[in-house]
This record gives structure tokens, sequence and C-alpha cells, in this order.
């Protein structure tokens, strides 16, 4: 896998990667003024990154939690499947309207599947309907439900820069917030469409520009939306990305913020989950080599040693899907 350095981003993509990592929605003309780089200029290397592929999408960050849901995410082991088997297999779990995330792993488990729920009722009838889709290919499967998520940036990738920054967008706030249904339309629209304009969301929802301006202030004012940010390919960037599963001994609630807080505070950690099941944290890393990865997870199991009971890691392969609103909403 390539080095990011010899990667086919140029300087000024990797600059404009970064103001996109930060807020995606900001303007072409905003990002063009930062970087003393002409609207044009930015315009085609954003356009150049998703046609190579190093940006998919770009995506909304919403704190479920306001709407009144939960991540519940499904560990799945499955016998042995061919490439095509595995396809059919994530075309139905796409279909599934409160499935948000899909990845495949290599590893002790071969796939993630997180499902939005309201409670456990509904994420009951949402986890029959996974199993359904495995039907015949699961051997075992396991799951855990999400306390707080917090999305560090694409840190690592950033890390060479002349400036770091602490942006994150965070899962986990408990009040709900008081959403009027011009704002779910808003939020439909804007969570796979991060940077599509005001007028292009008025007219897909059929509202004013005023309505559309008044939602999205609402909604970031109220902190359901989290961040705007590019969905990136780090495969494509020369990274690998793995992620750990960790139980944990029973701790105080301060030594347990001390190892959420070092580990949010390590450049090569991009997400950090807290739950309540078969896994207390999920930690997700982005390392230039397995080697690099070896050493930081050696680094906090040592340093915490005394907090984790067990400790399961895997190299997540390919992301499927990936949205923060659930089908079922609007």
């Amino acid at each position: 896998m390539k080095d990011f350095k010899k990667s086919n981003l140029s300087w000024k993509e990797k600059k404009i990667l970064k103001e996109l990592d930060i807020n995606a929605r900001q303007s072409i003309s905003g990002i063009g003024s930062k970087l003393k780089m002409s609207k044009q200029t930015v315009n085609y290397h954003i356009k150049n990154m998703l046609k190579k592929g190093f940006i998919k999408e770009f995506i909304t960050y919403i704190d479920t939690q306001k709407l009144g849901y939960t991540f519940y995410n499904i560990l799945i082991k499955l016998k042995y499947t061919t490439k095509e088997d595995r396809v059919k297999i994530v075309d139905k779990l796409k279909k599934i309207s409160n499935v948000v995330w899909i990845s495949s792993f290599r590893g002790e488990w071969h796939m993630i599947v997180s499902i939005l729920a309201k409670d456990v009722g509904e994420f009951s009838m949402f986890l029959e309907q996974v199993l359904s889709s495995l039907k015949g290919r699961l051997l075992d499967y396991d799951f855990f439900i999400v306390i707080s998520a917090s999305q560090l940036g694409y840190k690592k990738i950033h890390s060479g820069d002349e400036k770091g920054y602490s942006y994150h967008a965070k899962v986990g706030h408990k009040d709900l917030a008081n959403i009027s249904g011009n704002d779910l339309k808003v939020l439909k629209i804007l969570a796979n469409n991060a940077k599509m304009s005001n007028v292009d969301i008025a007219k897909k929802t059929r509202l004013t520009i005023e309505k559309v301006r008044y939602s999205l202030k609402k909604l970031e004012r109220e902190k359901v939306v989290q961040g705007y940010k590019p969905l990136v390919d780090v495969s494509k960037l020369g990274y690998f990305w793995h992620i750990m599963f960790l139980r944990l001994k029973s701790s105080s609630e301060g030594r347990k913020e001390e190892m959420v807080s070092f580990l949010k505070g390590l450049p090569e950690v991009f997400y950090v989950v807290r739950g309540v099941g078969n896994c207390n944290l999920m930690v997700e890393f982005q390392t230039k080599t397995v080697d690099e990865f070896e050493k930081v997870k050696d680094i906090v199991s040592t340093d915490f040693r005394d907090m984790i009971a067990d400790e399961k890691t895997v190299q997540l392969t390919e992301e499927h899907k990936c949205t923060y609103f659930p089908g079922s909403l609007g």
C-alpha cells in the first residue's frame, strides 16, 4: 500500500482536503481565499478527487440521539462465502432502511452492520431483517449498543501539515431536539449530499431558500448537525484502517474518561466509540503501515493493561455504506 506522501494527491489537493475535512460545506471561493488559490483551481481539484475516488461523497455528521435514535452495532462472522456471495449479502443489507453503516473486515469478524433504532423493540425488528439477509451464510454474531461516539477527523492524514486542528463530531447528547417536518426534509437531503447548495436543497425539498437557511441554522444551533465532512477512501491514500474492540474491566468513570481522552489525543485514532455489551470501546486507527498500527496498539495495551479484559482487532477492507440518517425517518 502506498505512502500518503507518494499518493496521487498533489500538494494543492492535500490542502483542499484538509479544509473540506474541517468543514466540507464551506464555499469553494472561501477555501480558495484561505489557500490563496482561484475558485476554478479549488473546484477542479475537488472534482478530480471525486473522480479518482479519493473522496467518495460528502456526508453530514448527525447526532442521532438528538433525533431519538441509538446506534446498535452488529458484528458478524460468516461461513465460507465467495466474493459474489458477499456482494449479494451487502446489496440486501443496503436495502434495509435503518442500516446506516456496512463495512467488511479481515480478522475474527467479517463484517459490521450498524442499525439506528428508537428502542430495543425497533432494533429487534431490524436485526431480524439483517439476519434474514444472511440466511444460510451466518456463522455467529454479536452486538453492542453505542453510548457515545467521537469522530476526530482525518488527523493522521494531515499530521504532516503545518497546523493541526481539534475539530470533532460527537454522537451522544441526551437532550432531544425539537425538529419540524421542514428540518427533516433538509436533513435527509444533506445526509449524503453535504455540499449541496441551498438553492438545490430548496428545489429538492420544494421549500423556499429562506426556509432552507432557517432549518440549517436551527439544526446547527441545536447541534443536531455536528459537521460536514468528506467520506474519504483512506486505502487510496495509502493508509490501513484497523479497529480495536475492547471489553473493559470494572473501573471508575474517571479512569475510563482518562483512557478515552488519551485515545482521542493519538494522531492515528480517527474514531472512538463507547458502548454497552460485548464491547465497551471501539477504536478506529489509520496508519501508513501495519507495523505502525501494531506499535500504537501496544502503547494502548500497555498503558491501560489494568483496564482491558479482552481485545479483538480487525482490518477494515471496504466500507459499503455510511450515513447518519435513519431511512425510516421523514
